[in-house]
This record gives structure tokens, C-alpha cells and sequence, in this order.
């Protein structure tokens, strides 16, 4: 199976290559003379803290504006994944805990410590706001491999940097309302305007998103479990005079979200999609439910000094959570409070023309989190554990980033950031000494705090006008702390910082009518952080050894005429540990698949734009597929590979009116995001994605 992708893959590289090296097979696909032909216009990117074309970046980015995403239907951040080359994303049971892998970099089981870091506007989300809706946006930029240089910790996969559209003297307006399968339903609404001409803007974007799931409760009768319903809002103000060489801005989001997931069935009868509940369990407590609010507010101010731009941001968030919910024997409630500040201010070079550009930073984040853990029995009348806990981090950072531009053609780049991050934690319970069955007391408080260096190298060569070529060194990691779950008294001893380094080699194109680009890489873990335990809801953070990822991934746009576009996209990588601790849950690891991470992957789609008497038409056919992956670190668990089919059309009916047709999972494919094993006793249980979903939307902007 692992040799099935590669005829795909080498038949999308093949095409690819002739495409580059042919423009007779242009002409003949009728994309007109060279005297028609134009370049696209230079893609501005900020994945480097600073404003530059994606053409002279020395890494692998991606870039999807606006448009892009509208098309797709992409609504909220685990969207991306079926637009994001190269990147997985899915639940974990539920929107709290996403599961993100890209690169063979992933979460596995460390819910609270996504692979990618989420920026919007500039300001680092908070874990558990990570699944969220998107508003306002302009584009979505993925820095792929470890980014801690600039980004600092928990960058390790890579970095996801939202950039909303900000309100200037346009009045612009929109609303879009949308049905979907299962009773689902979309009502959104935006306003932009000018409140004091070439000074004062604003802007407020509200949305109401219901879309409920295909899973049957037995217990309750219950259906469509599973789903998520979610209200959203985003208010801006920016003070920008016209002609002065500084601005400012504040936002301020909410979003509540309630859901009916950390719901799981058997592992091998996911075509049932009936949720797994032991009999006897009281029906009372049968209701699955979770809940999520989440308030964000940012302030931002920018000075421009002509060759340089000095920029100030302070963002804060806010997220309150509740889960209950049935498994096995064992009724579990867990609320959440968290609470997020950070500060940055940063100098960055600007202008064409320098010889050498520069960014220099300081940084500071603290997050907060208070949680409950309690887990009954109800069949026997006793609690099973029941704990208190809150914990905290702080961290503080310097970086610095140059760019020596040696000729027109070589770029030179170096970097180093110092960070300091410290830890504490504080909890204790009580937990069911099940061959007494007498609660036993238990708990611990305890401090960290670690130094960390990283650096940077990079360097880029342009061939021509049409080729370029980078190399990169780069690190990135997670900081030591301790289990924000604690459920034992060993969730008092602090676990290590986790460490990344990435090798990687690269080419970007740019010809008139096909871009992309083609990386190869390698990404040493060392010490990473994984969980350990026999049993699910007891185990904790620990050093599990080193892992190593190493692959080839392609990405590449062609336009095969002036209304059709081929977008093509796959990797292959092996990610895999290289040391294991051993456990007894896992004794022999050693050179065991890493969890989460396919070996590879293809991604075609065929995307239109073509004018009628009766309007523009945009239709667009895609076509994912995942190669087998395993669940957990012994390597037992695993989900086949699989292809998912996405198809959409839309209809400008007029400039302002369009009406929008689309399919998610086509051929209705069942296939699991996440699994786990329940134990002897109960046997392995996983998460199935939602089947086909069919929906139309209809919005109106002016």
C-alpha cells in the first residue's frame, strides 16, 4: 500500500516537469501568445515577521487569500485541512483538542500542545481556542518546519498566521446565509465603514454556524450527535490619519460553541456510526455535551520611520469550558478556565534596494489554567477520581533575524532567539483505591524553569526569473512543564523541554503559467513529550526518547488555460521514533511509526472560472488522499488510507449576488480521526469523521 501513491505522485511530478519545460503543451492548451502572457503579481507574505515576496522566502510557504477560501467553504480552522497542503488536521473526540500533523511533526496524545501554532493577527491562540471560527479574512499563511526562532515555542511543525481584513474609507458590506445536510444552518453578516474620513474605521463581523453530526446515541435515541453550533463576533476599530506614518487598532472577538462530541464508537463498526454506551449506564447521564467561550482583544500600533517599522501588539484571551459525557463505567465532568496575555514589540527593516534587512524583537506570553477532573462510577455509586488543579507559564524571549543581500541573486540569512520559560503547577484530589475501595488522598505542587537558544540559517540563490533555490537550518521547541490533566501524584514531576532541529533543501518556481514548489527535509525530535499509562484518564507527560521525520513534498499550481487551474500537491515522509523509554504500555517502541503521521499523501484539484450570458461560474473538483497511519505508539491501532472527494460550484449571478453549491466527502467515505484503547476489558474505540454533507449558500456584498 505504502507503493501504491507512488505511481500518483509520479505521475503529478511528471506532468509538472513537462509543463516547466514545454510551452508548446501551454500554447496548445490555449493560454494564448507570449505577447498575452503575464506574470502573476509578487504574493506579499509576513510568515517572517516582516513584509516580503514569497518569492525570496527560504522556506517552504503557502499562501490562500481570501477567495480561495470562500470557494472551498472554508468556515473555521479545522477547514484548513482540506485546503492546506501537506497538513492534517481533525478532532480528538472533541472541538477542544484538535489534532494537527504536518510533516510527521504532530500532537499525538498531547491535546494541550497543537503541532502548529495558530496566529491571528499577530497574537499566538490559546490551545483550547485553536478550532475556531474564521472571520474577516484576508488570507491564511503556512510556514512549514520548525519556526521557534521567530515564533518561539510550540512552533515545531510549523506556523498558521491569520490575517483579517482591516476597515479603511470603503463602505463594504456582506451577508450570507446557507442550509446544509442534516438541518444544518449558516447566517453571517459584515460591515466595514470610514466613522471619520482618512482618519477613524470600523468594522463588526457576526455569524451563527450549525452543523450538526451523523451519529445515533442508542441510549437516548438521539441523532445527528456529534456536531458543533457555534455564534461568533468581531469588532475593529483602527485610527489611521491619512499621511501620518503611524497607526493604531483594536479588535475584540467572542465565540460560543456547544457541541455533542466526546462521543466514540467501536473501533471496527464505524459504518454503524452508533456511539458507544455500556449497558446499564442510567439514561439520565446518557446526553453527551460540551461547551466553549471563548473572548479575545488585541491592541496594535504601528510607527513607520521610512527604512524602518516599529510595531507594538498586546493581545489577551479569555476561554471558559465544560465536557461531560459517558465512556465505559465512568461518567466524567471537566471544566476549564484559561486565561492568555502576551506583549511583543518589534523593529523590522523595510524598502527595496537595502543591502542588508533586519527584525529584532522582545517578547512575553503567561497563560493560566484552572481545571476539575471528576470521574464517577455511577453503576457502583462512588467517585473514582475527583481533582483540582491550576497551572501556569510564563515566557520571555529576545530574537533577532538578518537577511544579507550578497547579489541580486544570493540571500544569506541567520537568527537566534533566547527565551526563558518557567512552569508551576499546583493540584490535589482524591482517587478510588479500587482494592479498597476508599478514596485516597493525593497531590503536589511544584516550580520549573529552563534557558533555551535557538538558531536559524538560511540561504536562497535565484537561477533565473523562473527558479530559485534555499537552504535552511532551523530549530524550534515545546517547553518543559507538567501535565495540565494531573491525575496522580507523578503528574507533580516536571517533564523536559522537547527540542527540534530541521534540515531542509528547496526549490520555488515562478513561470508564466505554472508556480510551485519542491522540498525535501529532515526533523530530529529529541526528547519528546508524549504520555505514558495503561490507562486512558490516568497516564502523564513524559520524555519518551527522540524521533526523527524525514520526506519529499511538491506543491504546484498550473493554469491549463485562461478558465481552468490544476492545483497538485503530495508528500511522502516517514516519521518515526529512534529511542523509546520503554513502558509498560509500549515496550518495545523503538522504532515504531509515530502516531498521527501518514507516510504519504496526494492532493489534485481542478478548479473554473468561466463566463456565461447568465453569469460567472466557478465550479471545482478536489480530491484528497491519506495514506494509513496509526493512532497510538505501539503501532495497533490503525486507519487504512484512504481518498475523500470534495466538489462545489458557484454562481455570480450578478457583481453583488452569488449562489453557492457544494458536497464535503462525496462518496460518503467513513474513516476514523482518532482512537484509543479502552483496555481489555472494553476493547478500542475511535472518532468517525462526519459522512457526505451537501449544502448551498447564498450571499450578497456591496
Amino acid at each position: 500500500m505504502y507503493g501504491a501513491a507512488y505511481p500518483l505522485l509520479r505521475t503529478a511530478v511528471a506532468a509538472a516537469c513537462t509543463a516547466w519545460g514545454s510551452p508548446v503543451l501551454a500554447q496548445e492548451a490555449g493560454v494564448g501568445t507570449a505577447d498575452e502572457r503575464t506574470r502573476l503579481a509578487p504574493v506579499i507574505v509576513t510568515a517572517n515577521k516582516r513584509e516580503q515576496t514569497l518569492e525570496s522566502v527560504s522556506g517552504s510557504v503557502v499562501v490562500l487569500e481570501q477567495s480561495e477560501l470562500d470557494d472551498a467553504q472554508v468556515r473555521s480552522t479545522q477547514d484548513l485541512g482540506r485546503v492546506l497542503p501537506g497538513v492534517q488536521m481533525a478532532g480528538s473526540g472533541s472541538l477542544h483538542y484538535p489534532l494537527i500533523s504536518v510533516r510527521g511533526v504532530t500532537s499525538a496524545q498531547d491535546f494541550y500542545n497543537p503541532a502548529l501554532t495558530l496566529y491571528v493577527d499577530g497574537v499566538p491562540q490559546m490551545p483550547i481556542l485553536v478550532n475556531q471560527s474564521l472571520l474577516e479574512v484576508e488570507r491564511v499563511e503556512l510556514f512549514k518546519g520548525p519556526q521557534g526562532t521567530l515564533y518561539g515555542k510550540s512552533a515545531e511543525g510549523g506556523v498558521i498566521n491569520v490575517t483579517t481584513r482591516q476597515p479603511d474609507n470603503t463602505v463594504r458590506a456582506r451577508l450570507r446565509t446557507g442550509w446544509s445536510s442534516r438541518d444544518g444552518n449558516l447566517l453571517e453578516g459584515t460591515l466595514a465603514l470610514p466613522l471619520v474620513k482618512d482618519m477613524l474605521y470600523a468594522s463588526v463581523a457576526l455569524r451563527h454556524d450549525n452543523a450538526p453530526g451523523d451519529l445515533h446515541n442508542p441510549a437516548t435515541g438521539a441523532s445527528r450527535q456529534g456536531g458543533v453550533r457555534s455564534s461568533s463576533g468581531m469588532v475593529k476599530l483602527r485610527l489611521a490619519p491619512s499621511g501620518a506614518g503611524w497607526q493604531a487598532s483594536l479588535a475584540a472577538g467572542h465565540e460560543c460553541a456547544r457541541s455533542s462530541q466526546d462521543a466514540y464508537v467501536a473501533f471496527n463498526d464505524i459504518d454503524s456510526r452508533k456511539i458507544y454506551v455500556q449497558s446499564g449506564m442510567p439514561k439520565s447521564l446518557a446526553d453527551f455535551s460540551q461547551r466553549r467561550c471563548g473572548d479575545s482583544q488585541s491592541l496594535a500600533a504601528v510607527y513607520d520611520m521610512g527604512p524602518w517599522k516599529l510595531s507594538a501588539l498586546a493581545g489577551w484571551q479569555q476561554a471558559e469550558t465544560d465536557r461531560s459525557y459517558l465512556f465505559g463505567p465512568y461518567y466524567t465532568a471537566q471544566p476549564e478556565n484559561w486565561r492568555q496575555d502576551m506583549q511583543e514589540i518589534r523593529l523590522a527593516s523595510q524598502g527595496p534596494g537595502r543591502a542588508w534587512d533586519g527584525l529584532f524583537g522582545l517578547y512575553r506570553q503567561a497563560t493560566g489554567q484552572s481545571r476539575r477532573y471528576h470521574n464517577d462510577l455511577p453503576l457502583f455509586g462512588v467517585n473514582a477520581i475527583d481533582t483540582r488543579s491550576h497551572n501556569e507559564t510564563e515566557s520571555v524571549a529576545a530574537y533577532g533575524d538578518l537577511t544579507w543581500h550578497a547579489t541580486d541573486a544570493l540571500n544569506l540569512s541567520g537568527g537566534m532567539r533566547w527565551s526563558r520559560d518557567r512552569a508551576r503547577t499546583a493540584f490535589g484530589g482524591t482517587a478510588l483505591d479500587f482494592s479498597t475501595f476508599a478514596q485516597q488522598p493525593f497531590g503536589g505542587t511544584n516550580s520549573t524553569g529552563e534557558g533555551s537558544v535557538l538558531g536559524r540559517l538560511s540561504a536562497g540563490f535565484k537561477l533565473d526569473p523562473v527558479w530559485r533555490l534555499y537552504s535552511s537550518l532551523t530549530q524550534g521547541y515545546k517547553p518543559g512543564g507538567y501535565n495540565l490533566a494531573p491525575s496522580s501524584v507523578a503528574d507533580a514531576r516536571a517533564f523536559s523541554r522537547e527540542r527540534a532541529t530541521s534540515v531542509e533543501v528547496g526549490t520555488r518556481f515562478n513561470a508564466q503559467h505554472v508556480q510551485g514548489s519542491i522540498a525535501a527535509y529532515r526533523i530530529d525530535i529529541k526528547d519528546a513529550q508524549l504520555y505514558q499509562g495503561d490507562s486512558v484518564g490516568y497516564q502523564s507527560l513524559r520524555n519518551v526518547g527522540d524521533s526523527r521525520s524525514t520526506g519529499v513534498e511538491f506543491d504546484l499550481a498550473w493554469s491549463l488555460s485562461r478558465q481552468w487551474t490544476l492545483n497538485a500537491s503530495g508528500f511522502i515522509n516517514r516519521a518515526r521514533f529512534t529511542r523509546y523509554v520503554a513502558s509498560s504500555a509500549c515496550t518495545a517502541c523503538g522504532s515504531n511509526d509515530m502516531p498521527f503521521a501518514p507516510r504519504h499523501g496526494l492532493r489534485l484539484g481542478l478548479q473554473g472560472d468561466l463566463s456565461s450570458p447568465v453569469g460567472n461560474w466557478r465550479p471545482q473538483l478536489n480530491a484528497r488522499y491519506l495514506g494509513a497511519q496509526y493512532f497510538d505508539t505501539a503501532n495497533t491501532l490503525r486507519q487504512a488510507a484512504y481518498t475523500l472527494v470534495d466538489a462545489a460550484l458557484a454562481w455570480q449571478v450578478r457583481p453583488d449576488t452569488e449562489l453557492a453549491f457544494y458536497v464535503h466527502n462525496l462518496t460518503d467515505r467513513a474513516y476514523r480521526t482518532y482512537a484509543f484503547s479502552g483496555g481489555p476489558q472494553l476493547g478500542n474505540f475511535a472518532q468517525v469523521a462526519s459522512g457526505r454533507s451537501l449544502g448551498v449558500t447564498l450571499s450578497y456584498a456591496y
